[in-house]
């Protein structure tokens, strides 16, 4: 893991340098930068998906040109970042940027072998297989929930057979959490794929999309045949932060308002609409939105709002919360004890926090029985709360006159007082 990332840490810096190397050979000249925003205005009033807002971009570009606010720009990326920061104060558009990129406009226009192409494509699948697809981490937890951490969203022509055995390996939990807290989207087709497993087999509508430039409409469905088992009526979990976007937001909007998902965490990024890049000229593109998603439910989407949790909570406590409650949802048998587990295996892990808020809901729920208590007051005291601590063990106590440790514990705490 650690050649992985310095691999990629000196490609990223080589790509750094050689866009710095880029920059610093060409200065534009106001002609050039005159004939940039002109194509922009172009391929805005001509694609971009919402008429108004590309009329009121044109409008902001004309006047910054007035204004001479590109005049002492002379770095390409420099003026790239400008006037993307320009559209997407008009926009609101995260998908909307502009960018200096003449060696990627180069490779595209050279005539490649279909050898050559074969080549590539063997480059991307290994490349992808290399992060596994995006399925960062795949677990069973205590008490039988299933868990994926998903990075992003690969194309299944390269992830299908991961994606299958993924949903195959969790089919038999009692509940489901999928992680999209850091995934920063991908391609339709994963998001098509996962939501088919939580859908029976008749083909479910996920989203309608409507291209303003052709005036046309079409429609995306779950998949009617699956490899493997269906999740159909287990409860299912999304954790979300603010850096969830693109592909990720459609897999969590989608589900929740087709009553499959609960969401737990942040409001989403807010990007919703499909996006393609076109080349402004030999050096410049520019990525636009040109399709608009609509959801057969809604009859909108997240763009620019971002998807609402059904339950807001921080980045870091969204999987707690999840966890506590599909035990308190699927698992019926001695709770308490699973709990009481669950909360000593975030302990041993170091992870306080998390073993407290287990601890906290194990002696909500059962109220009565001194080990949630005594429990819980361990757990304060790891964390170095001395009076939350001396609390519980009294409690602990009082239910239980015979608890040695929790006499100890008082004994000790009230030493430190």
């Amino acid at each position: 893991m650690k050649v992985y990332l310095k691999t990629m840490l000196l490609m990223l810096f080589v790509i750094l340098q050689d866009t710095v190397a880029q920059d610093t050979k060409h200065l534009l000249n106001k002609k050039e930068k005159n004939a940039v925003v002109s194509a922009i205005k172009t391929h805005i009033e001509e694609s971009y998906i919402d008429l108004d807002l590309s009329k009121k971009m044109i409008i902001e570009l004309d006047k910054n040109l007035k204004s001479n606010k590109y005049e002492k720009i002379t770095s390409p990326v420099e003026f790239s970042k400008t006037v993307t920061e320009d559209l997407q104060s008009i926009s609101k558009d995260l998908h909307l940027k502009v960018r200096f990129e003449p060696e990627r406009i180069a490779q595209e226009k050279l005539i490649v072998s279909e050898e050559k192409q074969l080549e590539m494509e063997k480059r991307t699948a290994m490349q992808m297989a290399e992060i596994n697809y995006g399925f960062t981490e795949v677990k069973i937890l205590d008490g039988n929930i299933g868990y994926l951490n998903l990075s992003q969203f690969t194309d299944i022509k390269y992830a299908e057979e991961t994606a299958t055995a993924t949903m195959n390996f969790l089919s038999n939990t009692n509940a489901i959490i999928i992680d999209l807290r850091s995934n920063g989207g991908g391609v339709p087709s994963m998001m098509q794929l996962l939501s088919s497993y939580f859908l029976d087999k008749t083909p479910v509508l996920l989203s309608d999309f409507y291209e303003r430039k052709t005036n046309t409409k079409t429609q995306m469905y779950s998949f009617e045949n699956v490899n493997g088992k269906r999740s159909t009526n287990k409860p299912l979990y999304i954790l979300t932060s603010k850096n969830t976007f693109s592909a990720a937001e459609a897999f969590t909007y989608t589900l929740k308002h087709l009553d499959k998902a609960i969401v737990i965490g942040e409001i989403t990024k807010g990007g919703a609409n499909r996006t393609k890049r076109i080349n402004l000229n030999d050096e410049f593109t520019i990525s636009l939105s040109y399709i608009q998603s609509i959801h057969p439910v809604t009859k909108t989407n997240w763009e620019g709002k971002g998807v609402e949790p059904n339950i807001k909570t921080n980045e870091k406590d969204a999987f707690i919360y999840a966890y506590i409650d599909a035990i308190k949802k699927t698992f019926n048998r001695n709770k308490n004890t699973i709990l009481n587990k669950i909360g000593y295996g975030f302990f041993k892990d170091k992870l306080i926090d998390n073993a407290i808020a287990v601890f906290q809901e194990n002696a909500k729920l059962f109220p009565n029985d001194s080990n949630s208590w005594d429990s819980l007051g361990e757990a304060y005291f790891a964390n170095q709360d001395k009076v939350n601590a001396l609390k519980s063990y009294k409690k602990a106590l009082e239910l239980d006159s015979s608890s040695e440790s929790a006499k100890a514990m008082i004994q000790k705490l009230e030493v430190m007082k």
